[in-house]
């Protein structure tokens, strides 16, 4: 009987940690994405590319984290592509344990193209640009 005791505190204590996450690794977008962006091959598929905001077409300022936008602002990845691309978007949020705030691939034809990526909660993100399952380019950006 006096084994009863110290098993309700255990319990406890281990449905405590249970409810505080998940012990699986943070989300990514892959093994292999990641690090520095291949510009060869960013050169070979874009004139250019920017993340604007979907109210007005701008940049945002630029800031410690990257380009800042308003929070609940939806964003754009504006680009020229020289030639027909599938391209992936894969949007990571920086803090609170690198969760996907945004995983998409899409196809795009040649000229000027836009890749609404949407709205975000306030925090620090960065956009991996994904070609061919390589990395082609990384947008950090801050949504205050």
């Amino acid at each position: 009987m006096k084994k009863l005791p110290l098993i309700l505190p255990a319990l406890l204590l281990a449905l405590s940690i249970l409810a505080c996450g998940s012990f699986s690794p943070p989300e990514s977008c892959g093994d292999e994405i990641g690090g520095t962006a291949n510009e060869t091959l960013f050169g070979e598929n874009f004139e250019s590319m920017e993340l604007v905001s979907a109210g007005d077409w701008q940049p945002g300022a630029q800031g410690e984290n990257g380009v800042q936008f308003a929070g609940q602002e939806p964003l754009l990845l504006m680009f020229d592509a020289k030639a027909d691309v599938d391209v992936r978007a894969c949007i990571q949020n920086t803090q609170g344990g690198g969760q996907l705030a945004f995983d998409q691939t899409a196809f795009f034809s040649e000229g000027t193209n836009v890749f609404p990526v949407g709205a975000f909660e306030p925090g620090n993100y960065v956009i991996r640009v994904i070609v061919d399952g390589a990395l082609v380019k990384n947008f950090p950006f801050e949504v205050k």
